[in-house]
């Protein structure tokens, strides 16, 4: 008779007898299952919850593509607009096409100034999709000149910012524009994580009036087009780029209509299921406790079964079938948890995302989060149910202390086990969006795991060496740590992964946030000043200069361009990666004959200084792009500026630090021939902070055109995002916690009857409460207090190589990250310790030695 897990025809009486018997067992109720039901719950709640939210937003993303772009393609310029003749194609081959033009720029009220998103939209404004204004006032006709003035719609936080209503003015460079509305909903509103402004609409007709698009000014202009009959995008695409090869516009269609959305939520969807899937590791230990529990209570029941011929298999397929139920019940609940999860967090993205999400549970969510609860179960319980199959019944009718000790899993056994396990790691990678980031989670967890497990045993071992020479008591805890049947290693396993992971996040979160708000202040730049006409630099500088304690004002020119080609290599076939972003849109770059202050060269040598060959333009880029694209000085670069492409030679790498704020970028060009091109200038200007306000005051009174960006508040938006990313990271993370902390709850009352009987026989020998709450507070608390110290240490090993290895940031030691886990550790050993004690002392005398 077979003893594996065959599900062949010969086999099928013998799953149906272990089917009744195990019906017949499950009436009993899920006594002592309740943390493997939880544990499993809550792993399989958060990866469930995390997947259907991520696939609502991205499902809602691909669903309004045509409203979040405008239309069925969208073509974009930088700095100047398309010309009559990709007009009159254009138009002549779309059903329809709308056109609108942004920038930044800054608006003035009565006493205030504030930056603004500026968007000058034609009369056909929306293509697609519907332009809601507060209180239902409607948007046609609301930007045309009435009265000798433009009209403005606005979002609230301008109105509040400048102090002003609807109905009065604000002035926009040489113009004033009313106020005539508040946007409630703009429909192709991209989202912006690090947007300086509120949005300020305005018609296009009314640019020009402004004065603000000057040669050089940073403007991009946009084209939706309404494509005709059934053509597709694609097709579309094609002809328009056989008729235009070198437009230089960048092309987007409603299958990627919002690119910088999709990425952030599927990169914080990617990190929030590993987190969860550290939680459904952590609760896997409680898993395996539990059916190594559960199996030890059965021993009567087996060497019974045993007894009247029941075969290794019977008993296999018995138990099997009982954990199979089980964990189907655990992750029945944590699918309803993940399915739950999303109306709680869907007041909570209202307003914050441009399209209409509705949330709600989405199939192949919960098929993965069924997936990996399946194969969590598998992997944790079918060790003990292997072993236990092959212990002979007259060792099962003896007493179930150490009942595995000397029992390993067969050879022929590890492909059970190892199936399952191998279909986990598979599965992780296969659904994560980024599969190096999994298999490095996989190995990080992977060390974790053998770092604890070692880390219990040294617990235990050390505790056998400091034994002797003690009083009573602290010898009774020292004994507890390392006697038959205990808990030392699966609790120091399971917390110390629950510890490590939040010691981790709370680290990176906390330098990240600890780089924006107290070392990038101390070296950043107070502002940032955009779009400064090349024949006011002079000026301006002289007046920022005669400003009390204004210093170190820097300089530089700036233009936009596309990179279309790496060394030959088209943009578009250039691998995927992490740094594409160089690849994607526009390009901030500038020109110099002299190195930048501050320059490191990595390989390669400067230009000399009065070079200015038109004819072989010379490129520096940062090392950083050097690595990632492989390329080496004598390699070519090809950027768009103005619909040309120019292609440059790299001269050299450069080592930028972008964490400096200084005016850095990924491509300085030489002389002679970009700066030919229309071009504004960029500076920056050190002050203390009661100066900014006085500044700003005097840079809008007297330069109009010019943008004030403040780096504090932008530092302060940046630390915003930061919080929340770390508040929904901490909050998973708080899931292993939780998990860690019911496994410590299993073990405690997987030897309650032990805990009983011993403090039943120090209470006969005369030890008082006091004695046997110190004995146990004392062994609990050298596990917790291990156990958090070295979680500490590993986490803070794994948020160095993360932010220094990866991030490429600084790292400090930050003691709140460490020391809190610490005391999170602590704290969870001791109260759960405390609770398991305190009914042990409850228990009367009498009985427990009447039985014994």
């Amino acid at each position: 008779m077979s003893k594996g897990l065959s599900l062949s025809p010969s086999d099928d009486r013998l799953w149906s007898i272990a089917w009744r018997v195990c019906r017949r067992e499950l009436r009993g109720g899920l006594s002592g299952f309740r943390i493997f039901l939880a544990c499993l719950a809550l792993g399989v709640g958060a990866i469930a919850a995390v997947g259907n939210v991520s696939e609502s937003v991205l499902s809602a993303l691909e669903r309004d593509g045509r409203k979040l772009l405008g239309g069925d393609v969208e073509l974009r310029l930088t700095h100047m607009e398309a010309t009559a003749e990709q007009l009159d194609w254009l138009r002549a081959n779309t059903e329809r096409m709308g056109e609108l033009a942004t920038m930044r720029t800054t608006a003035y009220g009565p006493e205030q100034r504030r930056l603004v998103e500026l968007k000058a939209v034609d009369d056909i404004y929306p293509l697609f999709g519907e332009m809601e204004l507060a209180d239902n006032i409607p948007f046609d006709g609301i930007l045309d000149r009435k009265d000798g003035l433009w009209g403005a719609v606005t979002e609230a936080g301008l109105l509040e910012r400048l102090n002003i209503a609807i109905g009065d003015t604000v002035k926009l460079g040489d113009i004033d524009v009313q106020i005539r509305g508040v946007i409630a909903t703009e429909p192709d509103k991209a989202v912006g994580f690090f947007n300086f402004g509120p949005r300020l609409m305005v018609s296009k007709a009314s640019l020009m009036d402004t004065g603000l698009v000057q040669p050089g000014s940073l403007v991009r202009y946009y084209y939706a087009l309404d494509l005709m009959g059934n053509e597709t995008p694609t097709a579309f695409r094609e002809r328009l780029e056989n008729q235009f090869e070198d437009a230089g516009w960048r092309i987007r269609d409603t299958s990627n209509a919002n690119p910088g959305l999709r990425r952030f939520i599927e990169r914080l969807t990617l990190f929030l299921t590993l987190v969860g899937l550290s939680a459904l590791l952590v609760g896997g230990i409680g898993v395996a406790n539990a059916v190594r529990s559960h199996i030890e209570s059965k021993t009567s029941v087996i060497a019974t079964l045993k007894s009247i011929g029941a075969s290794h298999g019977l008993v296999l397929r018995i138990y099997f079938l009982q954990i199979l139920v089980l964990a189907l019940i655990g992750i029945g609940i944590g699918l309803l948890i993940g399915a739950v999860t999303p109306a709680i967090v869907a007041p909570l993205l209202a307003g914050r995302l441009p399209i209409d999400v509705t949330l709600g549970p989405a199939l192949p969510s919960l098929i993965i989060a069924t997936s990996f609860g399946v194969l969590t179960t598998l992997v944790f319980a079918l060790p003990s149910l292997l072993r236990a199959r092959e212990i002979p019944a007259a060792r099962l009718f003896r007493a179930s202390a150490g009942l595995f000790n000397g029992s390993p899993v067969r050879r022929r056994d590890l492909p059970h086990i190892g199936i399952p396990l191998v279909l986990l790691l598979v599965l992780t990678v296969l659904t994560a969006t980024d599969r190096a980031i999994a298999l490095g989670f996989i190995a990080g967890s992977a060390a974790a795991v053998v770092i604890f497990t070692y880390a219990g045993r040294g617990i235990v071992s050390l505790s056998k060496r400091f034994i002797t020479g003690r009083d009573a008591f602290s010898r009774l805890a020292l004994a507890n740590l390392h006697r038959p049947g205990a808990s030392t290693v699966p609790v120091a396993l399971s917390l110390g992964l629950g510890l490590t992971l939040l010691v981790t996040i709370s680290g990176i979160e906390g330098n990240l946030d600890n780089e924006i708000n107290e070392n990038l202040p101390e070296s950043a730049p107070a502002f940032f000043f955009l779009d400064i006409r090349p024949d006011q630099m002079d000026q301006f500088r002289n007046q920022l200069l005669a400003q009390e304690n204004v210093s170190d004002i820097e300089q530089t020119p700036m233009l936009r361009g596309r990179v279309t080609a790496i060394d030959g290599v088209d943009a578009n076939d250039v691998g995927p990666g992490d740094d594409r972003w160089f690849l994607r849109g526009d390009r901030g770059l500038t020109f110099a004959a002299a190195p930048p202050p501050e320059t490191k060269l990595v390989r390669g040598e400067w230009w000399p200084s009065d070079y200015d060959d038109a004819s072989k333009p010379l490129v520096s880029i940062s090392a950083d792009i050097g690595n990632a694209f492989e390329l080496e000085p004598g390699d070519t670069i090809t950027v768009n500026i103005l619909g040309r492409d120019i292609t440059a030679e790299i001269a050299n790498w450069r080592e930028v630090e972008w964490q400096s704020l200084r005016m850095n970028f990924a491509m300085v060009f030489s002389p002679g021939l970009i700066d030919k091109a229309p071009y504004s200038l960029i500076a920056t200007a050190h002050m203390p902070r009661e100066m900014e306000e006085p500044v700003d005051r005097m840079i809008g009174l007297d330069f109009p055109n010019v943008s004030a960006i403040r780096v504090r508040e932008a530092l302060e938006a940046a630390n915003a995002i930061l919080a929340g990313i770390g508040t929904a990271l901490n909050a998973t993370s708080m899931i292993a916690i939780v998990a860690g902390v019911l496994v410590l709850a299993g073990a405690v009352a997987a030897g309650r009857r032990k805990r009983i009987y011993d403090a039943v026989v120090l209470k006969t020998l005369g030890a008082t409460r006091a004695n046997i709450l110190y004995a146990y507070a004392l062994e609990y608390g050298i596990l917790g207090l291990a156990t958090g110290v070295i979680a500490a240490f590993v986490g803070s090993v794994a948020a160095w190589s993360v932010l220094v290895l990866v991030m490429e940031a600084h790292w400090v030691f930050l003691p709140m990250t460490i020391f809190g886990p610490i005391a999170i550790g602590l704290l969870a050993t001791l109260s759960a310790g405390f609770v398991g004690t305190w009914q042990a002392l409850r228990s009367p005398a009498a009985p427990m030695l009447r039985n014994e």
